[in-house]
C-alpha cells in the first residue's frame, strides 16, 4: 500500500500594505501627493536648473497652471492603487483631500478624470521632476523677494573664499574653540613660542577645504600664504614642524569632532539649508593609506594597517579595497554619520545610524517624511523603524540576495506605501542621488579617497574632518558666496590688510584733515587707517555726516565718485559721500545690517 503523500502547506503571501495601518497610508501618500502639487507650481515659476535643462530637451514636458488638478489627480490614483468608486468615497470624505484636488463634488471629480485622456502616454518624467523641485525647496536659502535683496559684487582674491569659510566656523564654534583653549600645554620659561590647540583644528579643516592630501602639504601652502596662516591664528614665519602638528592633532578628541559636526549641523537647520524632509542612507567605503601587495608577518593581517580589513568586492582597478567605511544620512548634506570597519554590511550599521539621527536632531526627525535607500536596507527593523518612529514613507528597494527565500524576500512588501518598482517609487528614488554626490564630494573634492593616514582612529578623524569641511562650505553659502554691498561700507573681512592701490593717484590729504562719515555711521581714530561703526544712539560725535580727523598722512586718499581698482586683494570702501582707497594699514569693517 502507497504511503500517502503528505501535503506541505504553504504560507500565505504577504498582502501590500497588509501591516501598515490605514490611517498611516492616508496620512503618507497625501504628504507624497501634496509634495508633486508643490513641486509641478515650482516647474512654472522657478524651476531648478535640471528642469530647464528638461524642458529644452523634451517642450512636450511643458505645462499650464490648468493642468496641476489633472496631473495631481492621476498621482493620487496610481499611489492609492484603489477602484474609481472606491477613490472617489476616499477623497470626497476628507476635506484635505478635495482641497488639494481642488473640487468638492463627484461630478467635479468624474470631469477631472476625463480630462487626462489628454495626456497619453503620461508624462511620468515630469512627475519625476516635480518631486525633484519640491524636494529641492526647502533648502533654498534667500526667500526675500528680489527687489530686498542687496546688489552684490564677485570675488577675485585667491583664497578668500576659505579664509572667509574660516571666520564663519570661528564665530559658530566659538564654545568649543574654548574649550580646547584650556588644553593648551604651559608654555616652558624656555620656551617663548607657543601654539594653540585651536590653531591645530582649524589648519587641519583647511587643509582638508583646500583638498591638500598631507601635512607637508599643508605646511607649504601656509609658509607661502600669510593671509591663510593668519586665518589659523599662526604667525607668518611661525608654522610649526611636520611632527608637532602630527602630536597635537592627537589632543582633539574624536567626541569633541562629533560635536562640532552636529553644532554645524544646527547651524544649518536655522539657515535653512538642511531642510530634513528626505533621508538618504548610504555606505560608502574610505581606503587606508597603505600597500595591498605589500605583506608584514607582524600584522595581525599580514598589511601596514592592522586595524583594516578587505571587503569582499574589487574596485574599479580590479583590485580589492581595503579600509573602513563610513554610513551616514544626507538631505542634500550630511547630518549624520558612522564609522566602521570595512567589512561591515550596510544594514547593522543603518538602524544604530538612524536612531542616533533621532537622538542627536529632533526638530529633522519629526520634519522627515521619505527615507530612501538601496537593497541592502531591505530589512524589516529598517522598515519597523521607519513607520513607528519616524511616519515617514520608505521607498526601499528589493533586495535581489533574498529571492531563493520568498520568506524574506516577500516580508518587507506588507511594509510597502508605494509599490516598488512603481512609476511614482522611481520618481520618488531618483532622489537617492543627493548621497552618491555627497560620496563622491567627500572622496574627491574633500581628499578623502587620496589622504595619507592609517589606523581606526586616524582615518576616522579624517572622516569628519571631511564632513566638517563640507558643511562649512555649506555654512558660507547660507551666508551668502559673494560680498554684499550695502548703503555704507563693502566688506570682504572684518580686518583686511590692504595693500596698496594700483593704478590710481591722488594727494595725499594732510595732517589734521577731517573725513566726512556715510550716513549711519560713526569712526573713531586708529594707530594705522580708521575703525568704522555703525550708530546706535545719535550723539555729539555720533551724528550722520560729521567728520573725524585722520591720524596719518599715508593712511587715506580721497578718490573720486567710482570705487578704485585695488587689485585682487584689496578693498575699496564706499561712504555714499566719498570714495576712499585704503592704502596702508589695518582697517575694522563691520558687517552691512
Amino acid at each position: 500500500m502507497a504511503g500517502k503523500r503528505k501535503v506541505q502547506s504553504r504560507k500565505p503571501k504577504p498582502a501590500f500594505r497588509g501591516q501598515v495601518e490605514a490611517e498611516v497610508v492616508d496620512q503618507l501618500l497625501y504628504r507624497f501627493v501634496a509634495l508633486v502639487r508643490r513641486g509641478l507650481e515650482l516647474l512654472l515659476t522657478e524651476p531648478s536648473e535640471l528642469a530647464e535643462k528638461e524642458f529644452r530637451q523634451s517642450p512636450d514636458l511643458l505645462h499650464s497652471a490648468a493642468d496641476i488638478p489633472a496631473l495631481v489627480l492621476w498621482t493620487a490614483l496610481a499611489a492609492y492603487e484603489l477602484p474609481w468608486a472606491v477613490f472617489c468615497q476616499q477623497v470626497l470624505a476628507q476635506p484635505r483631500w478635495t482641497d488639494l484636488l481642488g473640487l468638492s463634488s463627484q461630478a467635479e471629480l468624474e470631469a477631472l478624470y476625463a480630462a487626462l485622456s489628454q495626456w497619453e502616454p503620461f508624462p511620468v518624467r515630469l512627475i519625476e521632476l516635480a518631486v525633484h523641485d519640491g524636494l529641492k525647496e526647502g533648502d533654498k536659502q534667500d526667500r526675500r523677494p528680489e527687489a530686498q535683496r542687496p546688489a552684490s559684487r564677485g570675488e577675485y582674491a585667491k583664497y578668500i573664499g576659505v579664509t572667509r569659510v574660516l571666520k564663519l566656523l570661528k564665530k559658530q564654534l566659538r564654545p568649543f574653540l574654548k574649550q580646547l583653549d584650556a588644553q593648551d600645554p604651559k608654555r616652558p620659561r624656555h620656551r617663548p613660542r607657543t601654539y594653540h590647540t585651536r590653531s591645530f583644528l582649524l589648519a587641519d579643516l583647511l587643509r582638508w577645504m583646500l583638498s591638500l592630501p598631507s601635512t607637508d602639504e599643508l605646511i607649504r601652502k601656509l609658509e607661502q600664504h600669510a593671509d591663510l596662516a593668519g586665518a589659523v591664528n599662526f604667525k607668518p614665519g611661525e608654522i610649526p614642524s611636520k611632527s608637532t602638528f602630527s602630536r597635537r592633532r592627537l589632543v582633539v578628541p574624536l567626541d569633541d569632532l562629533k560635536a562640532i559636526l552636529q553644532a554645524l549641523v544646527n547651524v544649518l537647520v536655522r539657515c535653512k539649508v538642511i531642510d530634513g524632509r528626505a533621508w538618504v542612507v548610504d555606505l560608502s567605503r574610505v581606503p587606508t593609506y597603505s600597500s595591498v601587495s605589500k605583506t608584514y608577518p607582524e600584522s595581525p593581517n599580514g598589511k601596514s594597517d592592522p586595524e583594516a580589513a578587505f571587503w569582499g568586492y574589487p574596485d574599479n582597478d580590479g583590485g580589492f579595497q581595503f579600509g573602513y567605511c563610513l554610513v551616514w544620512i544626507v538631505d542634500f548634506m550630511p547630518f549624520a554619520v558612522v564609522f566602521g570597519a570595512g567589512d561591515a554590511q550596510d544594514s547593522p550599521l543603518a538602524l544604530p545610524l538612524l536612531q542616533q539621527a533621532c537622538a542627536q536632531q529632533p526638530v529633522l526627525a519629526r520634519r522627515c517624511q521619505y527615507v530612501i535607500a538601496d537593497g541592502s536596507y531591505d530589512t524589516l527593523a529598517i522598515f519597523t523603524f521607519i513607520l513607528e518612529r519616524l511616519r515617514a514613507l520608505p521607498a526601499i528597494t528589493k533586495n535581489p540576495r533574498n529571492a531563493p527565500d520568498p520568506s524574506i524576500d516577500l516580508a518587507t512588501d506588507a511594509y510597502c506605501v508605494l509599490r516598488r518598482r512603481s512609476a511614482l517609487y522611481q520618481a520618488l528614488f531618483h532622489s537617492r542621488t543627493s548621497v552618491e554626490r555627497a560620496n563622491s564630494w567627500a572622496k574627491l573634492t574633500f581628499n578623502l579617497k587620496y589622504h595619507k593616514h592609517r589606523g581606526w582612529e586616524a582615518v576616522a578623524r579624517c572622516v569628519f574632518f571631511a564632513a566638517i569641511a563640507m558643511l562649512g562650505v555649506a555654512l558660507r553659502t547660507a551666508r551668502g558666496v559673494k560680498i554684499r554691498v550695502g548703503e555704507g561700507i563693502a566688506f570682504a573681512h572684518s580686518q583686511v590688510s590692504v595693500p596698496r592701490t594700483v593704478g590710481v593717484r591722488f594727494s595725499p590729504l594732510p595732517v589734521g584733515a577731517r573725513l566726512a562719515l556715510a550716513p549711519g555711521f560713526s569712526a573713531t581714530n586708529g594707530r594705522c587707517g580708521i575703525s568704522t561703526r555703525r550708530c546706535k544712539v545719535p550723539g555729539t560725535s555720533e551724528v550722520p555726516g560729521t567728520s573725524v580727523p585722520v591720524p596719518r598722512r599715508h593712511c587715506l586718499r580721497p578718490l573720486s565718485s567710482s570705487s578704485a581698482a585695488n587689485g585682487l586683494s584689496g578693498i575699496s570702501t564706499q561712504t555714499g559721500q566719498m570714495d576712499l582707497a585704503l592704502v596702508g594699514g589695518r582697517v575694522s569693517v563691520p558687517r552691512t545690517a
